[in-house]
């Protein structure tokens, strides 16, 4: 079991921990309510530091990135970043990642434990390729900062991001050492990442903490993202699913020429929509469906809930799940069974509470 380096800063916090993606991580502080009140009206700070984080080099390290993923790498310049999805063959989701651009490499961010499935899958494609790969997720803590006050908090420590774009990052010094802040998409609220190396994450996140920032867990960031409809590998997203049916605006490009899984991408693009998409429910009463839970209309399988949580901004129990086309009406009930006992399920649009922020929206 992995721990982050701010592992005993958690302990002394109060920190309760939950066992996932073979890391021990904070859920929460004691009150998730609280923390979540935070993110929405003030800056919550929340330790990130077990997803994967893959640094790629090699002088045709862009151009190779570019003609396997489904988004646009080639054209972006340094301080750009792209959200893309690894495919395989037949179109299906191996892994999704953020791509940075920086002077010397790519960093690609991606889902705890997915590093050695991508690494893998990556250099199968890298025949006579100059590209090499370094798994660098304990290398590099990741802290975000999220809430209405991020922009101030970092301020606080001379970390000017007040330009960055959607996926745009900088180099910024932390104490005569280079930090990467990034504008990232987690939430609805304003969304900041930053790396840093490990030996200084305590250093970072207590002076986060000295400009007001306030410590959040992953449960409150598990609300925050269905809350915003945002979808997540190992949850939405498995090899299942082609982007088109859940991340179609955010990961693909329909301008650039061929990558790995092309041609199921296109085909279903041209057919005009997919046979089910991600969609939005609020589910009668308060006991959550576990993952995977068969939505029925009519007795006829509709589909199946993916994540749920107990919403905060909007009450009752929310869920992310694909629905087939058929039964895809907004407002529209499906059935679920929940403990034995049947609910009724509304569909309803994502996200369920809307970015503060252009350009941050699903």
């Amino acid at each position: 079991m992995s721990e982050s380096s701010l592992h005993y800063n958690h302990t002394s916090a109060g920190a309760t921990f939950v066992d996932e993606f073979d890391w021990s991580l904070p859920a929460h502080y004691g009150d998730v309510a609280a923390e979540y009140e935070v993110v929405r009206g003030g800056a919550g700070i929340v330790d990130l530091s077990h997803r994967g984080k893959i640094r790629m080099t090699g002088g045709d390290r862009q151009a190779f990135l570019h003609r396997i993923v489904t988004n646009e790498i080639r054209a972006l310049d340094p301080g750009d970043g792209t959200y893309a999805c690894m495919l395989t063959p037949q179109g299906k989701i191996i892994s999704d990642m953020t791509v940075y651009v920086s002077e010397d490499h790519l960093l690609l961010d991606t889902e705890s434990g997915m590093v050695p499935v991508l690494m893998e899958t990556l250099d199968r494609y890298a025949l006579m390729d100059d590209v090499v790969m370094e798994d660098a997720t304990e290398q590099w803590a990741l802290i975000g900062v999220v809430g209405p006050m991020a922009m101030e908090v970092l301020g606080g420590l001379s970390i000017s991001i007040r330009k960055l774009a959607y996926l745009q990052h900088v180099l910024l010094d932390f104490q005569g050492q280079a930090v990467m802040t990034v504008r990232s998409h987690r939430t609805a609220e304003t969304s900041y990442d930053v790396y840093v190396k490990t030996d200084q994450a305590e250093a970072f996140w207590n002076a986060l903490l000295e400009q007001g920032g306030k410590r959040i867990g992953l449960e409150v960031m598990e609300i925050l993202r269905i809350e915003a409809g945002i979808p997540r590998y190992g949850a939405e997203l498995d090899e299942r699913i082609i982007p088109n049916e859940a991340v179609r605006e955010r990961a693909v490009s329909f301008q650039k020429g061929c990558y790995v899984g092309q041609e199921p991408v296109v085909m279903m693009e041209h057919r005009g929509r997919p046979n089910r998409m991600l969609t939005g429910l609020k589910i009668d009463g308060d006991t959550l469906p576990e993952k995977d839970t068969v939505l029925k209309k009519d007795g006829q399988d509709a589909g199946w809930i993916t994540s749920t949580v107990h919403g905060k901004a909007v009450d009752g129990v929310l869920a992310l799940a694909f629905v087939r086309r058929k039964y895809m009406n907004m407002g529209d009930r499906l059935t679920v069974e929940t403990s034995g006992v049947t609910k009724e399920a509304e569909i309803v649009p994502l996200p369920f509470v809307l970015a503060k922020e252009q350009g941050h929206g699903t």
